[in-house]
């Protein structure tokens, strides 16, 4: 465990964590873009997917599938009205009152996108590697097609 790292800590004081298996913790996006927007977490500090342990490696598609299986059986709405009583920040806030008002709040997604930002330059801002589960809901882009390929702009559509 690392003492600054703030997932680190999450694990230690064994709060917002709502499934774990032997390697790896669950915990829901307190900045989500789609309801039930989750992060699968290793409990051992590991940076890079690529640093995770053949052990880690095997207990990781449990914990993706598990939490899957949570996510499915989840009363969104309750789930967003209790995380809006104590909100990380104000931006927290906005993201959670906005999952209340999204189309999926009240659905099982149709679909998932499952990434993880790996290296600064892909985006990561917490050091210690996590696993994003986003739902998704038919409708909720107008075209999904492409998926995480619009993570770069104008390159999602390569079938024109």
């Amino acid at each position: 465990m690392s003492e600054d790292c703030l997932f680190c800590k999450i694990y230690k004081e064994g709060k917002e964590i709502f499934y774990e298996n032997e390697s790896f913790y669950s915990r829901f996006d307190m900045f989500p873009i789609s309801p039930g927007h989750t992060e699968v977490i290793p409990k051992r500090h590991a940076i890079n997917l690529l640093d995770l342990t053949e052990k880690e490696w095997n207990n990781l598609k449990p914990a993706l599938k598990e939490t899957v299986e949570i996510i499915e059986s989840l009363d969104s709405k309750r789930l967003y009205k209790i995380l809006l009583k104590n909100p990380v920040n104000n931006l927290s806030e906005d993201f959670c009152r906005r999952m209340l008002d999204h189309p999926g709040i009240d659905k099982k997604p149709d679909a998932y996108n499952f990434g993880n930002n790996d290296g600064e330059a892909a985006g990561r801002t917490i050091h210690h590697l996590h696993i994003h589960i986003i739902p998704r809901y038919k409708g909720d882009v107008e075209n999904p097609r492409g998926g995480i390929r619009h993570i770069i702009p104008e390159l999602g559509d390569y079938k024109g």
